[in-house]
């Protein structure tokens, strides 16, 4: 690990411990010799507690490909800010769809109308926006966080270390401007530092998961209570072979959705970020129509017409998901935030 990623590995690592002490135990430190804990291991762990749309983009920026100060990595850089900004703040917009569904809060006539405009194509001034105007409107209202580490972390100084990558990411990221080697070092530098102290206030998500449920059945024996058996993936691991694992309620989550959840044994809380983030990796490509699927996490980016246009977090190629076998309940449920938070489509 090279050592421009050690102040950051070494930052963010101490914030998620505060939120998961769990993490101390998978450290190996050799105490007689008092050496200190190799940054590729911290650096593993981060990754692993992140969900994966922002840890994919750690695994990139902590590899061997971007260790050097130049175009590469501050490229991978604005990636890691923009992906983290994108996944918190559709975590935020999520809870305020549905505290707005659930009639626990009024919305402003102003932010309404600037949603609507903001929504339909994300670009990081966007993504900054809402951050900032669901924080700042949650708070005033005092309605509570799903995650309550937001009311902690998310304030003022936040606000202004995202609206600081607005600028940089349209002149810089878009190479309206040119840099020389050494400016780029020197951006290198301080955007690690920046991108720190951002990974820092979101450390908290470490405490919760993020899951795919790729299948619901139902078990109802003769004269008992109905059960369901969840079959979900987790969506927070170091590599891409996502585990499975069952869990069985008495009570349901919604199908073929990505979930925040803040316990694995309990459907009884949980966060559904669809179809905000989806999961293809359980499609089945049974038809000629879904051989360009690739099977991945997505994040909406954009609504061209009836279209969704969402991003991969590891496909790098623009993949069309209208085939998905889900999709027009995807548009359905996209069309329903628009219609309870704007007020209109």
């Amino acid at each position: 690990m090279a050592a421009t990623n050690e102040l950051l590995i070494q930052k963010v690592f101490q914030e998620m411990l505060k939120y998961k002490p769990s993490m101390q135990k998978m450290l190996i430190a050799d105490e007689e010799e008092e050496e200190s804990l190799d940054p590729r291991l911290l650096g593993d762990l981060i990754i692993r507690n992140f969900p994966w749309p922002i840890g994919v983009e750690l695994r990139r920026l902590f590899s061997a490909s971007t260790r050097q100060l130049d175009r590469m990595r501050l490229d991978q850089i604005f990636k890691t800010i923009e992906r983290s900004m994108q996944f918190i703040g559709f975590v935020m917009l999520c809870q305020l769809w549905k505290d707005t569904k659930e009639k626990k809060l009024v919305l402003p006539e102003g932010f309404k109308k600037e949603f609507q405009d903001r929504i339909m194509v994300l670009t990081m001034g966007n993504f900054a926006w809402l951050i900032r105007a669901i924080g700042t409107f949650m708070q005033e209202k005092a309605i509570p966080w799903y995650m309550p580490e937001m009311g902690e972390n998310f304030d003022k100084k936040f606000y202004a270390a995202l609206d600081f990558w607005v600028p940089e990411r349209n002149e810089i990221g878009h190479y309206q401007i040119n840099l020389t080697n050494e400016e780029i070092e020197k951006r290198c530098v301080e955007y690690e530092e920046k991108l720190a102290l951002i990974l820092e206030k979101m450390a908290f998500i470490a405490k919760y998961k993020l899951v795919s449920v790729r299948e619901i059945k139902v078990i109802h024996p003769k004269n008992q209570e109905a059960r369901f058996n969840h079959l979900i993936d987790l969506l927070n691991s170091s590599d891409s072979g996502f585990k499975a694992q069952e869990l069985e309620e008495s009570r349901f989550a919604e199908s073929s959705s990505v979930l925040l959840m803040k316990s694995l044994k309990t459907f009884d809380e949980y966060l559904n970020l669809s179809p905000l983030v989806i999961d293809t990796n359980s499609e089945i490509i049974d038809d000629k129509e879904k051989f360009d699927i690739k099977k991945d996490i997505f994040m909406y980016t954009r609504l061209k017409g009836d279209q969704l246009m969402y991003v991969g977090t590891e496909v790098t190629e623009r993949c069309d998901l209208r085939s998905l076998h889900n999709y027009s309940n995807l548009l359905d449920q996209f069309k329903d935030m628009l219609a309870t938070i704007s007020g209109s489509l």
